[in-house]
């Protein structure tokens, strides 16, 4: 058995930190007191009273939700990396990190394909994370290149390179900017397996199990909704099989496989029976069944980190929970704030959110 090692200062202090923040979360009361917010003014008044009043008060009005989602994903990383920088076993931590990192990088790969312009660009992008983590200089170069085959060479010799390469070629047979998604989370999900696996023997007992769960959901999610995307998108077969992630977790490669070789969607969930509990739509379009299959692994996620905080202890799990924890809290309030802006009833933004 694998004894815990002795707890230090530092990761006392980050445990410590972890639980506070999560006792800080927004209710589901008070998102939904948020949702009733008649403008962006009174929305950004009723966040002055929140954790996030500092992100908030930077921004001055008039006020837009992209400006405000910006402003919230600030908070988002500062928190991520502050807490990266005290735990006692970082790596994890810090390949998650990487995800805010991605996050951008997509948008703005994305937006080269579309051929859109450095300036609008910019309107959906914020290098606060980039700045924390010194790769402001890259992301800003690819921002900046003349055009997609400029900026995928920027990235040679990044751990995004390989796989950005690939996207670029997808893109030049199907046109869907949207393969730059799959293929730049395959790089992220990648790295995340390989560090959990390099890692695990250095975890606690106590809490590599909730780690395994944690990482496990987020990389067989990938596995599964990459397949059945590529799918949707005119990806190849062939080259939808080089976007596995090896090896799976719970939907193991016998499952996977079959996902690949079936015609349609529906046809795929077959080979999800007996891995996790999600229900799925038996009506809609394909689009609207891999969404709700998305949302199933989304609350599944959700649960698993609330449940880290109850048997965990001051442990990289409830550290890695608390950050996933925020990022769900940190979509949901950029949903209230685009819902707001556009004048939807509270009721119709409430319904969905992730709660």
């Amino acid at each position: 058995m694998v004894e815990a090692p002795r707890p230090s200062a530092f990761e006392t202090f980050t445990g410590a930190r972890s639980f506070a923040l999560k006792g800080a979360l927004l209710t589901n009361a008070s998102l939904e007191t948020l949702t009733e917010s008649s403008s962006l003014e009174e929305f950004v008044n009723r966040l002055k009273g929140t954790p996030y009043a500092e992100a908030v008060s930077k921004l001055q009005p008039p006020y837009s939700a992209r400006k405000l989602e910006l402003a919230l994903r600030e908070r988002l990383a500062d928190v991520h990396y502050s807490l990266m920088k005290t735990a006692r076993d970082p790596d994890l931590l810090e390949v998650y990190y990487l995800r805010n990192i991605a996050w951008n990088l997509k948008i703005a790969l994305k937006a080269k394909a579309l051929e859109r312009g450095y300036e609008e660009t910019m309107t959906y992008i914020d290098l606060h994370s980039e700045e924390l983590a010194g790769r402001r200089d890259l992301i800003a170069r690819v921002l900046s290149s003349k055009d997609l085959q400029e900026a995928t060479a920027l990235l040679e010799g990044t751990e995004f390179g390989k796989d950005v390469a690939k996207a670029a070629a997808a893109f030049a047979t199907n046109r869907e900017p949207r393969v730059f998604d799959l293929y730049v989370d395959h790089a992220l999900f990648s790295r995340i397996a390989e560090t959990f696996a390099a890692k695990k023997k250095s975890y606690s007992t106590g809490e590599i199990a909730t780690v395994r769960d944690l990482v496990s959901i987020d990389v067989d999610s990938y596995n599964v909704l990459a397949l059945l995307r590529s799918k949707l998108w005119g990806v190849q077969s062939s080259e939808s099989k080089g976007l596995l992630i090896l090896p799976p977790f719970n939907v193991s490669l016998p499952r996977l496989q079959r996902i690949v070789n079936t015609e349609s969607v529906a046809e795929s969930l077959e080979a999800l029976e007996g891995t996790y509990s999600i229900s799925w739509p038996s009506g809609g379009g394909e689009d609207v069944i891999v969404s709700a299959l998305e949302e199933g692994f989304v609350q599944l996620s959700k649960k698993t980190a609330r449940r880290a905080f109850l048997w965990q202890g001051f442990t990289l799990s409830t550290v890695l929970a608390l950050v996933k924890l925020l990022e769900f809290e940190v979509q949901n309030l950029a949903a209230i704030a685009f819902g707001v802006e556009a004048g939807i009833p509270p009721k119709q933004i409430l319904s969905s959110l992730r709660l």
